[in-house]
């Protein structure tokens, strides 16, 4: 596991012996997670957001995963519905 005190740590990855979703993050990448939902929601409804790795294109994402039997999701689409 990676120690990442000082940069914006957040990674998706999939468990899929045990078929978890596993969110990795450290303060300041949870605190940007809130801040991307908190932004969602003010949105017209629906909509959607990306969050992707640097390898991808983004910089929403870390790069390097957390646990080394995961499989890294480097596209991450959160949605908005309507209610």
């Amino acid at each position: 596991m990676n120690s990442n005190k000082s940069n914006d740590l957040l990674t998706f990855e999939w468990d899929e012996k045990n078929e978890i979703l596993e969110i990795h993050g450290n303060q300041k990448g949870l605190e940007k997670l809130k801040h991307i939902i908190n932004s969602l929601l003010f949105k017209e409804d629906p909509d959607h957001v990306h969050l992707m790795t640097n390898d991808w294109g983004g910089n929403e994402l870390s790069s390097e995963k957390q646990s080394i039997e995961n499989e890294m999701i480097n596209h991450v689409k959160i949605f908005k519905w309507t209610d």
